[in-house]
């Protein structure tokens, strides 16, 4: 909890490092993970089951395009690039600790913020927009401000946020944006996805088909009950399959089959 805001403090002691004092606390996550394993917590907090904030709160996650084709790369590191995040670390580093006060905007950045923060509000709030990517899009501007603050620094600034770092910031909005989308996307269009799963392989399923025989292929989207039942519901919304009650054995209750739609 010390870690909220970075302005909290934090005391720990450690036999083998003695006692380490931590003025400013602020904890950040760094790294990589499968689509498979952050699924769920995305699926989670679209689905409300589980809708903590903290997938809300990954707002530089990125999630980069499969590359299909490998190929063996033998290469050197790039020295010079290691070198220069070596120069800005130590170099923000160096910065006093009398000096945490607050760095404001330039009039001219300023405005520009304010631009962008007007606009990206309005259209955050879209009726259109799913209500997990839409926190997440609401809580953007702080992150922008944060980017546009350490972009200043990165530079050498120490007085006020300039137009150029809050040019560069905005300029990622866009862009992380673009990635929040993919990230939310395949769990708000889930069932829309999986529907179209079971019409490119209606060839493995026999005619006519329960619900039940689709969730037996244990196909990628297919693995609960729920998620077969709302990819028929698309199936069906879009006239590409018809059901039918057929009568239970002995009284039992009616069972529901479905078949393919002639074209």
């Amino acid at each position: 909890m010390e870690c909220f805001d970075g302005n909290g403090s934090f005391t720990y002691d450690r036999i083998g490092r003695g006692t380490i004092y931590i003025k400013s606390c602020c904890l950040s996550l760094i790294g990589g993970i499968q689509p498979s394993r952050i699924a769920s917590l995305v699926n989670a907090a679209v689905s409300g089951e589980l809708d903590d904030g903290l997938i809300q709160r990954l707002q530089l996650a990125v999630y980069p395009d499969d590359v299909r084709e490998w190929r063996y790369i033998d290469r050197w590191p790039n020295k010079i690039a290691a070198e220069r995040v070596s120069e800005v670390i130590e170099q923000l580093d160096q910065i006093p600790d009398e000096s945490h006060s607050a760095l404001r905007f330039t009039p001219e950045a300023q405005e520009k913020f304010i631009a962008w923060y007007t606009s990206h509000m309005q259209a955050s709030r879209s009726d259109h927009l799913h209500p997990a990517l839409q926190s997440h899009y609401l809580k953007m501007p702080k992150t922008i401000a944060g980017l546009a603050l350490l972009f200043e620094l990165i530079e050498g600034g120490r007085e006020a946020v300039g137009a150029e770092s809050t040019d560069r910031a905005i300029n990622w909005a866009n862009y992380l944006m673009s990635h929040a989308q993919r990230l939310y996307g395949a769990a708000i269009n889930a069932s829309l996805i999986a529907a179209r799963l079971i019409l490119e392989r209606q060839q493995k399923l026999p005619e006519p088909f329960t619900a039940r025989e689709v969730r037996q292929k244990d196909w990628t989207g297919l693995g609960t009950q729920d998620a077969v039942n709302n990819a028929l519901a698309v199936l069906a919304e879009h006239n590409f399959i018809v059901s039918y009650e057929v009568a239970g054995e002995k009284g039992g209750r009616p069972s529901t089959r479905y078949v393919w739609r002639k074209t």
